[in-house]
């Protein structure tokens, strides 16, 4: 159920009103373009079953946990159906660029939340999603707007999603630097970690 699944933001809860709300797809296209919420909901729509995972998941003991809480440390992670627009459907009707390369996601939150995405994930399996089990998105889970990136870390899948800018190189944002990086055993950062690891396999 919606209602139960984790939640993770780095500046509260954002209050949207969705008939204000635009997205905006610019950058190393040929026809940019401002979406209102109708505009999107105009587009075929898809609904897949995905899990959802925060990166800091099972990780929590490396510094202390915040809350002492199984839910908080352990419990970071969803599996729902999720409704909304292919992001390759998008992007084709701007016509990206020979040169586009990446996606800069931008959230509507108080961090302006960041992250860079390869263009070959973002046609791949990404979608710009606005329901969640048969429902609208709720506020905790990116209203009225979010991006998914399936199989991949939480932080990546931008909630309160209003802005793409297609550009022929990674941004290196915060979130992308000084955040969710991993420590190589020589000292130095990967530069980027997408892929969310597996944490435990069942078998029969």
């Amino acid at each position: 159920p919606s209602g139960l699944c984790f939640e993770r933001h780095h500046a509260g809860i954002t209050a949207i009103d969705p008939d204000l709300h635009r997205l905006i797809i610019h950058g190393l296209v040929e026809r940019p373009l401002i979406l209102t919420m109708d505009d999107l909901m105009r587009f075929p729509s898809e609904s897949r079953i995905h899990f959802l995972e925060c990166a800091a998941n099972g990780g929590m003991e490396w510094r202390g946990a915040q809350m002492e809480a199984l839910q908080f440390t352990h419990g970071m992670l969803s599996c729902c159906e999720w409704t909304g627009v292919s992001l390759a459907t998008l992007l084709a009707e701007v016509g990206v660029k020979p040169e586009g390369k990446w996606v800069l996601a931008e959230g509507a939150d108080g961090s302006s939340m960041t992250r860079s995405i390869p263009l070959e994930k973002a046609l791949d399996d990404t979608l710009i999603v606005y329901a969640q089990n048969g429902e609208r998105l709720r506020p905790e889970q990116g209203y009225p707007l979010r991006l998914l990136n399936p199989g991949w870390e939480g932080n990546s899948s931008i909630k309160w999603l209003r802005r793409l800018e297609i550009g022929d190189q990674p941004w290196y944002t915060r979130e992308e630097t000084s955040k969710y990086t991993d420590l190589m055993a020589d000292g130095r950062a990967r530069e980027f970690t997408w892929v969310q690891e597996c944490n435990s396999v069942i078998t029969f």
